[in-house]
């Protein structure tokens, strides 16, 4: 299951690419949440304590991509 961000997240830095995409965050010990390009490949991630809603974290990586250099 993924989660489409194309008017959510910013452009790949990479390749300019809008189709950006989270799979389902892998959870464990910590929510692993990924931010990923459709078109190259790059990744982002956080891992984020599950003390956190799962929403909220999912947000965090949001915010993580969008505020890259």
């Amino acid at each position: 299951m993924t989660r489409d961000l194309t008017n959510i997240a910013k452009p790949c830095p990479m390749c300019g690419s809008k189709r950006i995409y989270m799979p389902f965050p892998k959870i464990d010990v910590l929510y692993s949440v990924q931010i990923q390009c459709a078109d190259c490949g790059l990744k982002g991630f956080k891992n984020v304590c599950k003390d956190v809603d799962i929403d909220e974290a999912m947000e965090r990586t949001i915010e993580y991509w969008n505020t890259r250099v």
